[in-house]
């Protein structure tokens, strides 16, 4: 189900990594990156992710099965798809026998199989309960982030995201200049970029996903820059 959704993340994100400058990116440091998007949606491990594409590289045929329906969301929307439905059908891969093959399996079975379901929500209701009450939220305001209380409108929206430090003091929206500092002293970015809805360009003082859109930012290049700052 969830093998060539894994496998394309990666080589997208080592694709990205390679544009930064990172000469052949590990195994290690593209998980690390796609722990750091997906985390902006739902905390995930970068530990997980190696482990699920290592399997993936072992040379078994077998498929492999990511739990978390968010983080399945956040890989497809990082390809560019609105949702793994829309993954499936775009990259023609056969659910649809799978689910066929599934209804086949003896109707005992099904019972002791809806009992397992069972017992593992209400386990995931009172954890999740738990969870979303002690953990510390934060959303997108005009340019910067703020820390906010928990709204279940607001995560379904999409518009809650997980309390991160880093986002809430370092992650800003800006408008550069010509004088604006777009690289450190090692060459690194300090600015990327991304379209918010209504197609116009927007910049970040920092990596991830577009606060709005949750598309993926782009690093600064001296192109843009010539093309779009200092016109």
């Amino acid at each position: 189900m969830h093998r060539e959704l894994l496998i394309k993340a990666f080589k997208k994100v080592e694709r990205e990594l390679i544009s930064e400058g990172i000469n052949s990116p590990s195994v290690n440091q593209c998980a690390q990156r796609l722990s750091e998007i997906i985390s902006e949606i739902f905390p995930y491990g970068d530990r997980r992710l190696r482990d699920f594409y290592n399997e993936t590289r072992a040379g078994t045929e077998g498929d492999i099965n990511i739990p978390q329906p968010k983080v399945i969301l956040v890989l497809s929307q990082y390809l560019g798809y609105g949702n793994y439905k829309e993954f499936l059908t775009k990259n023609s891969i056969d659910e649809v026998k799978a689910i066929q093959e599934e209804s086949k399996v003896p109707q005992k079975k099904n019972k002791l199989k809806l009992i397992v379901i069972l017992f593992v929500l209400v386990v995931v209701v009172f954890f999740g309960y738990q969870y979303f009450n002690k953990q510390r939220w934060m959303e997108w305001e005009e340019t910067h982030y703020v820390e906010v209380s928990f709204d279940s409108e607001k995560l379904s929206e999409g518009n809650l995201k997980v309390y991160k430090e880093e986002r809430i003091i370092d992650f800003k929206k800006v408008t550069p200049t010509c004088a604006s500092k777009f690289f450190n002293d090692d060459g690194s970015v300090r600015v990327w970029y991304g379209k918010n809805k209504d197609g116009d360009l927007e910049y970040f003082t920092g990596y991830g996903l577009h606060p709005l859109t949750g598309k993926t930012l782009k690093p600064i290049t001296q192109y843009m820059i010539g093309k779009y700052i200092c016109k």
